[in-house]
């Protein structure tokens, strides 16, 4: 059985999940409110096999699209204020 996430953490690292289903081939179980409601698991088929090794070269630019219509330096600002 895979590891436990909560629906709310689930929603806040979507990408950074479904690359470690993707790449790491890892399966993960959402919960909401303790019980458990989901699995995501890999898609297995010819060529999404693990051959033994991970190939980084392909993960580059893997969830890039979520920043092209997000002003970088105004989220980086309200970022930095939360911690101020």
């Amino acid at each position: 059985m895979g590891q436990s996430v909560s629906a709310v953490e689930a929603r806040q690292k979507l990408g950074e999940i479904l690359n470690r289903v993707s790449l790491r081939r890892e399966e993960i179980i959402i919960e909401r409110a303790g019980k458990k409601i989901a699995r995501l698991s890999p898609i297995e088929s010819e060529k999404s096999r693990p051959q033994g090794k991970l190939d980084f070269r392909k993960a580059a630019g893997l969830g890039k699209e979520i920043w092209q219509d997000i002003d970088v330096d105004a989220y980086l600002r309200r970022e930095r204020d939360e911690w101020v």
